[in-house]
């Protein structure tokens, strides 16, 4: 693997957050144009703010894995001057799966990644698509036993 494998969102947590920012902008044109300036419309408007960075972040981040480490960028982020994140391989001591529940019981799939690095730090992998390949090659440069 010598140019890195590159994952982004999955398609549901970009339909989602997406989805959210459509409901929460429509709710606050409602409530702007019924009632005009309340507590509600200030909450809605943050709401729909903080909604809107999150689908520009979920339709923008990558995580690249290749032969020396896990990047991740954003590409919008890139655009504004920030730079790219770097996690080399040496630097994760452990990895843990995450697993939630359906319906009860636990999840036979997992959908995240925690990997503990050197410095206490923490860095999560979750909801990125073809998680199956993101765990096998996480798993092969930490470690299966971690």
């Amino acid at each position: 693997m010598t140019e890195g494998r590159t994952f982004r969102r999955t398609a549901g947590s970009r339909v989602a957050s997406a989805g959210c920012t459509v409901l929460f902008v429509a709710g606050a044109i409602s409530v702007g144009v019924s009632s005009g300036p309340t507590p509600g419309l200030l909450i809605l408007s943050a709401l729909s703010l903080l909604s809107l960075a999150n689908a520009l972040g979920a339709w923008a981040d990558r995580y690249t894995l290749d032969d020396s480490g896990i990047t991740y960028r954003n590409a919008l982020l890139q655009s504004l001057g920030a730079p790219p994140r770097r996690v080399a391989w040496e630097d994760v001591v452990q990895v843990r799966e995450h697993r939630g529940r359906r319906f009860g019981r636990l999840d036979p799939q997992g959908g995240a990644l925690f990997l503990v690095l050197r410095s206490g730090r923490r860095v999560v992998l979750d909801s990125l698509q073809d998680f199956d390949a993101l765990r096998t090659v996480v798993q092969q440069r930490c470690g299966a036993g971690q």
